[in-house]
């Protein structure tokens, strides 16, 4: 896996901005993308370059340029879009507790077994669910 570089913040605003995509006619501009997700085009133009790098769209650059759809959204797996944005599930400092001496080596290996065994269980849930089951009507 990929260092995270990301928040669960960010999974949220690509899951909206596929959504998007996927309801849009033709290539959608940034500007229009970050104005229907009332978000700043500088923030959103990262998550949408970690989508491009993923495959998930693509993006044609210039005055008639914007960003679609690569697949349709029923191949599009929450997993794909999740792993796309390495984002870290749980907030930072959840189960950190490798620098605590309070607790037994065991014990500190337990709950970090469990923090990895926890993100699993949410790739595993994402895998079932595509982008068009959230668009369902």
């Amino acid at each position: 896996m990929t260092e995270k570089v990301s928040n669960a913040r960010w999974f949220g605003v690509a899951l909206q901005s596929l959504i998007v995509l996927a309801n849009y006619e033709g290539l959608c501009p940034s500007g229009k993308l970050a104005e229907k997700l009332d978000s700043k085009s500088v923030f959103l133009r990262k998550i949408l370059t970690h989508l491009v790098k993923a495959g998930l769209i693509q993006a044609k650059e210039g005055k008639n340029g914007g960003y679609s759809l690569v697949k349709h959204p029923s191949e599009i797996t929450l997993a794909e879009v999740y792993e796309s944005m390495s984002a870290e599930t749980f907030p930072k400092g959840f189960l950190d507790v490798e620098s605590k001496e309070c607790f037994l080596p065991d014990t500190i290996h337990a709950l970090c077994e469990l923090r990895t065994e926890m993100e699993g269980w949410i790739l595993e849930g994402l895998q079932q669910k595509t982008l068009a089951d959230l668009m369902k009507k």
